[in-house]
Parts: C-alpha cells; structure tokens; sequence
C-alpha cells in the first residue's frame, strides 16, 4: 500500500465516497444479493441433505441450496451497516484495499488522488464482474472477525 495516494489515517471524504458507492450501485447491491443467496442456501441444504442421506445427500443438498439461493431475493442493506459500524482504521484499511483492487483494474494513483476522483473510479470500473467481486471480497474481508 506504499503506492497508494497520501490517505490521512480516518479519511472520512474517502469512506464517504465508498459507502454513497456502495448504497446507490445497483450493480453492486446484485453482487452481494448473489453471493449472499448462493451461500446461505447452499450451505442449508448441503447440511439438510448430508444430515437426512450423508455425503451424497449432501452433495445434492448443496445443488439444490444453490438453484434455491439463485431463485429468491436477499436483503442487501446487512452489508452496509456492517462497513458503517467499523472502527475508523478498519475503515481505512477497507479504502486501501479497494484502491488495490482499482489499481489492479486501470486505475492510476492519480486516477485515485481526491474522494470525488475515487468515486467516480468506483463506478466507471465496478462495471467489471471481476472489480466488483474484488470489492466485495475486501468489504467482506473488513467486517470479518479478526
């Protein structure tokens, strides 16, 4: 992170433009709906399925969570509030590695440099599968335990 732009530690402009990002992105809001869904209920039925039949029920368990998962909706706000309730250097550090994962797709340091400009990269590059799973990860990796 030693390339990354001068960030003052607690940067509240650049966690701004992350959080406005991250409520308003209907892409991204679709991402997380997705990868929530898929997880829940394929582990469920992967669990079901293992405790009614063993290892082969399971394994059907889990395909049927899945198609489940992929067919219903999930709540998306949990995420948010979640990244909203982090202590301020958890926070900072999320900033830092989304900047990675900006960079690691096009984007410049001075690309980067102010809270606007960082913004406007979340949402020109977020338009990219694998950026947006990038995001993701990180936002999960933040509110993970430690």
């Amino acid at each position: 992170m030693d390339d990354i732009p001068n960030i003052p530690t607690y940067d509240d402009e650049y966690q701004s433009e992350l959080m406005n990002f991250l409520s308003q992105s209907s892409e991204m809001r679709n991402t997380a709906k997705g990868a929530l869904k898929q997880s829940l209920f394929s582990a469920g039925g992967a669990f079901a399925g293992a405790f009614i039949a063993g290892p082969v029920g399971g394994l059907v368990g889990g395909v049927v969570g899945s198609v489940t998962g992929f067919m219903n909706s999930s709540d998306y706000d949990g995420a948010i509030v979640a990244i909203t309730n982090l202590e301020p250097e958890r926070r900072n550090r999320l900033v830092g590695e989304i900047f990675t994962v900006l960079k690691g797709a096009g984007a410049t340091v001075q690309s980067l440099g102010t809270a606007q400009a960082f913004g406007s990269a979340l949402h020109h590059y977020a338009a990219n599968e694998s950026v947006r799973n990038g995001i993701w990860n990180a936002c999960l990796h933040a509110t993970s335990p430690s």
